[in-house]
């Protein structure tokens, strides 16, 4: 009976997702492999200069380690080189002068959202309603960077390795053509969601809702040609209230171990950086 009930429920799912469908012979961007390649690359050296104390770059993100996720490097030393407090160097990264600095911040994620936005933008306002983009920006550094890069360019350190490739997430003449339902869809419930490739996975048991819709409130933030919301838009604020959006939500809860009976958020966890929408 287990068995028939799964396969009824891919059924829907699947139904239900070609209704969703980021269309499939729609030409998707993605990166050459000689970009992927030297992002690699990039990305490998980084490490190995960590570990021989230098100060350095990644990606072009000035002064940030994408190991510890803070800044890398000591007082004395310049963004661009210098010391970076590892190996036979300090043993003192800037993490301990920001600690320092922070003594008044009692909250560990006001913290390090601090640390990021010294090096990244801030963004003012929301075109999602009910979800913060600064808040989405922590997320996706600390789960998407692997794949879709630190500027969401699709040349993450994994990316040449992938079938199909990341795609690039500051394409606007592709993104915005993409609605929340669907941004949301693909991040929680995987590529599978959306009928896309299984390469992307799925991040809801991972993110509670709130910090998906503050991811696409990011996402929505780095297009390269401005995203205009609509008021016929499903937002965190009123996505409780829409039939498609919860429909996407009872299937996707379906194939996801640990959900359902009113878990809203992963591992059943509050605080940190995960806000209710307001």
């Amino acid at each position: 009976m287990k068995s028939l009930m799964k396969v009824a429920v891919l059924a829907v799912m699947v139904l239900f997702a070609a209704s969703l469908s980021i269309a499939a012979e729609e030409k998707r961007p993605v990166q050459p492999d000689d970009v992927l390649k030297k992002a690699r690359d990039s990305y490998g050296k980084e490490s190995i200069d960590m570990l021989e104390g230098k100060a350095g770059t990644t990606y072009g993100i000035t002064g940030y380690d994408y190991l510890t996720g803070v800044g890398k490097r000591t007082p004395k030393s310049k963004v661009e080189g210098g010391d970076s407090g590892y190996a036979k160097a300090t043993g003192k990264t800037e993490l301990i002068e920001r600690l320092k600095q922070d003594k008044d911040i009692k909250d560990d994620w006001a913290r390090r959202d601090r640390w990021t936005n010294n090096w990244s933008a801030t963004f003012k306002g929301t075109k999602v309603a009910g979800a913060d983009a600064n808040q989405g920006k922590q997320w996706y550094y600390f789960y998407c960077v692997s794949c879709h890069g630190w500027k969401g360019q699709g040349d993450g350190p994994n990316a040449i390795e992938m079938d199909p490739r990341p795609r690039p997430l500051t394409k606007g003449d592709y993104m915005n053509k993409r609605t929340n339902t669907q941004l949301f869809g693909v991040i929680k419930g995987g590529g599978v969601a959306v009928e896309l490739a299984d390469a992307m996975p799925a991040w809801g048991n991972v993110l509670q809702d709130q910090d998906i819709w503050n991811v696409v409130a990011f996402l929505r933030e780095i297009s390269d040609q401005p995203f205009t919301a609509s008021a016929s838009d499903v937002t965190a604020q009123n996505a409780d209230k829409n039939a498609e959006f919860k429909e996407l939500q009872e299937l996707i809860e379906a194939q996801l171990g640990g959900r359902g009976g009113g878990l809203k958020g992963g591992y059943s966890i509050e605080g940190g950086n995960r806000k209710v929408a307001k």
